[in-house]
């Protein structure tokens, strides 16, 4: 009798510590899935590194609007291509970790061109300066993220940034 309440009490305690180590775990798993998941950085604070021949630019945010809301943006800053015959986009990784989508305006609609990305598919890009005889004019790079206003209140935005070149 003594022998089977012993053996009780054991089973107790291995189950007791069981589930305190499966709610250690899932602790755990949560708080590095928050922080694997949350934004590090507003998407207004984003740039996109553009790298052309030897020179490279950090490139602000152009745009950030809320849907189907127009939202004017003055100009976009301007690159030499300084002879480069190729063009690299490298987007952050919280753009990286969206969806995305490449823009390339040419001088001739013809050869303009759109590519869109999965969350984890591309994280750089690149654009031929010529392209059946057409030149590169723009590129923007675009996603759909959650922006937080003033009060705090999250807003699913749009934001767009842009270079032109020359």
């Amino acid at each position: 009798m003594a022998q089977q309440r012993a053996t009780r009490q054991q089973w107790k305690v291995l189950a007791i510590a069981l589930v305190g180590v499966l709610v250690l775990v899932g602790v755990v798993y949560a708080v590095l899935e928050h922080q694997r998941n949350r934004p590090e950085t507003p998407v207004r604070d984003l740039t996109v590194g553009v790298q052309a021949g030897e020179q490279h630019e950090d490139v602000p945010v152009y745009t950030v609007c809320e849907l189907d809301v127009e939202c004017p943006g003055g100009d976009a800053p301007r690159m030499q291509l300084g002879g480069a015959g190729e063009v690299t986009l490298t987007v952050p990784r919280e753009i990286e970790q969206n969806s995305w989508r490449l823009l390339l305006v040419y001088d001739d609609p013809a050869a303009n061109e759109e590519r869109v990305f999965t969350s984890g598919e591309s994280g750089q890009e690149t654009a031929q300066v010529e392209k059946d005889g057409a030149h590169l004019v723009v590129a923007e790079v675009s996603t759909l993220d959650i922006d937080k206003g003033d009060n705090g209140e999250e807003t699913p935005v749009i934001a767009t940034w842009s270079v032109g070149f020359e």
